[in-house]
């Protein structure tokens, strides 16, 4: 069954949500720091069969920006109140890159809310070494810099390409789910087309991730069962990963919770999503969830 498209208004506010039914339990999937929720257009093609609900966080896509400053904590209060909107008592959750973050912060947070856990490239801690976090203000300035909004695209071709050179190299230039993903964060302006994200949203975010251990916090918080898959580069081939291997292997050792890790070859933080090859591994991570 194909998939649809509706505004569901929260307590938190209103959240445009992609879905798709199936034959699983429902599956919460949390999309990343500057993308949508058409960024699971791989995985509902490599799992034809699970049930999806895919929110636009807030300040993203269709969903508007809150007030007041963001983070992932916030995120998952807000998506709780959108499972009390569906009428979603438990859920599997789904994240990729900051949605590993908020999914498992909300495993943590509301624990009675969640089955199991999948991190695509995110939601573990990240490893700062004996420096520690870099301060907040450089990482609001590197992101502020990096999604500032005020180019104008001559067209949706020539966002794409910009899109794949700069966060997505080993993606597909003819896929059209890039074209579906890339053309929900676009808007009609004067002289063509702008990216429609909220940027102080997008900061905050990326601060409340890259400069705190909270994601330490969570993790040895949650009791579910996680899963992660994640990928060997960051930013197309030879580039330093998210997530070194000894790193993840010495989080698997002494997390109870964190049942598996897969390495997925040959692809980098875009591409272990935005990939049929990706998508298949988060598939079956997926799948080793829900059949647990």
């Amino acid at each position: 069954m194909s998939a649809t498209i509706e505004v569901v208004e929260a307590v938190a506010g209103p959240f445009e949500v992609l879905s798709r039914p199936g034959t699983t339990e429902p599956v919460l999937a949390v999309h990343g720091v500057s993308s949508n929720n058409r960024l699971w257009s791989w995985v509902l093609d490599a799992a034809p069969e699970v049930s999806m609900i895919a929110p636009d966080l807030a300040g993203r896509g269709g969903s508007p920006a809150r007030p007041g400053p963001s983070s992932v904590a916030e995120h998952a209060d807000q998506l709780v109140t959108l499972l009390d909107a569906l009428g979603l008592d438990r859920v599997h959750l789904l994240g990729m890159s900051l949605g590993g973050f908020i999914v498992s912060e909300l495993a943590a947070r509301h624990p009675e809310r969640v089955r199991t856990v999948t991190l695509v490239d995110g939601g573990l801690p990240l490893d700062f070494g004996e420096q520690g976090p870099p301060p907040a203000a450089a990482v609001a300035s590197q992101f502020r810099a990096q999604y500032a909004a005020d180019r104008v695209w001559a067209d949706e071709s020539a966002y794409l390409d910009h899109y794949r050179g700069s966060v997505a190299p080993l993606t597909g230039a003819d896929d059209p789910r890039m074209r579906t993903l890339v053309g929900h964060d676009l808007a009609e302006v004067d002289g063509g087309l702008s990216v429609h994200r909220d940027l102080e949203t997008v900061v905050d975010d990326a601060v409340s991730v890259f400069t705190s251990e909270a994601p330490a916090a969570a993790l040895a918080a949650v009791r579910a069962p996680m899963r992660l898959v994640y990928a060997p580069w960051s930013i197309g081939v030879d580039s330093a990963p998210m997530y070194a291997s000894a790193h993840v292997e010495r989080l698997v050792a002494t997390t109870p919770s964190l049942v598996s890790a897969a390495l997925v070859d040959g692809v980098d933080h875009a591409a272990i999503i935005m990939t049929d090859h990706g998508a298949a591994a988060c598939a079956a991570a997926l799948r080793a969830n829900l059949e647990s």
